[in-house]
């Protein structure tokens, strides 16, 4: 089994600290529920509630970043972890040009989350859709690919230190410690 531990932290810290910063300062309550009356919801859950609503109405519209921010909800379960939609919003987004949410969709597709979603041709596309589009991250993922030479993609030294390169240019740390460790640096 091929491992891919260097896809694992990038993608999932990139995806939270989207996901964070909309939540920032935001707490879910629930409401004692007493026998015989009803629970009532939290002023905070009900806007959390109304920015999910708003949010799938412009992803339905399609604003590809709250398409993208949508998939990202649902990938980390807001309002309820659902895979399946996840991939679905994401590739929405993905399939019109939007980089992040092919990085993203790339992970899913590592399987990591959960074996079903394991593709690893459709990881590829995606993850160069978004290296091509300039997205650093997925410059040092498919980097880190080439320069392993696993999951389909042949080992080319000088094709990981070009991304490496492209990377480090946009002041992705990971990637310019890359290129410092790399052999020959």
């Amino acid at each position: 089994m091929i491992q891919l531990s260097a896809l694992t932290t990038p993608l999932l810290l990139a995806s939270c600290i989207v996901l964070l910063a909309g939540c920032a300062n935001r707490e879910e309550t629930k409401a004692p529920a007493n026998p015989g009356t009803s629970a009532t919801v939290s002023p905070e859950q009900q806007a959390i509630d109304g920015d999910i609503q708003r949010l799938t109405e412009l992803a339905q519209r399609g604003d590809l970043d709250s398409q993208f921010k949508l998939g990202s909800f649902y990938f980390v379960g807001k309002p309820q972890k659902d895979l399946k939609q996840a991939e679905y919003w994401w590739k929405q987004a993905a399939d019109r040009g939007h980089a992040e949410a092919a990085v993203s969709l790339a992970y899913l597709y590592t399987g990591r989350d959960n074996p079903e979603f394991r593709n690893p041709p459709a990881m590829l596309k995606y993850l160069n859709q978004s290296a091509s589009s300039g997205n650093p991250m997925a410059q040092h993922i498919l980097g880190n690919l080439y320069m392993r030479g696993i999951d389909g993609v042949e080992r080319d030294p000088n094709q990981a230190r070009r991304l490496f390169q492209s990377a480090c240019r946009q002041n992705y740390a990971a990637s310019c410690k890359a290129l410092d460790n790399a052999p020959g640096a």
